[in-house]
């Protein structure tokens, strides 16, 4: 059994690479991701990816009215990946709202900058404000 952190890194590696494609292979990504044993699964990990999966577009149409000064299609890769894991938590888990919010910051700052990290956290503590 993986850490939340650690399979919360991992849903984060296959939701990056779904992140390109408008209609994702589910099967196919999770597939390769097994055969090249990169990458662990677990109950959580495939929650988290069949969830934001499931919600994208409800998730990015949220992440969009709080993204101030930007468009959601300027948004790395990286740092909207983040993004959809932590409001998929926030709005559809009990995932306390503090661990879902460091844990995308923590991804940020592994895998963007410093400033997308800084950028991202002020999205999610705007929608939690509001929640």
């Amino acid at each position: 059994m993986l850490k939340r952190s650690e399979a919360r890194n991992n849903a984060f590696i296959l939701l990056f690479e779904c992140a390109f494609q408008s209609e994702p292979d589910r099967e196919e990504t999770l597939r390769l991701a097994q055969e090249n044993h990169e990458i662990l699964l677990d109950d959580f990990v495939l929650s988290v990816f069949n969830g934001v999966l499931d919600n994208r577009e409800a998730l990015d149409n949220t992440i969009s009215k709080y993204c101030k000064n930007r468009t959601i299609d300027r948004l790395s890769k990286m740092l909207l990946t983040a993004l959809r894991i932590a409001f998929y938590e926030i709005d559809y888990t009990e995932t306390p709202h503090a661990i879902a919010i460091n844990e995308a910051v923590n991804l940020i700052k592994t895998y963007d900058s410093p400033e997308s990290a800084s950028y991202g956290n002020g999205v999610l503590a705007s929608h939690v404000r509001e929640k």
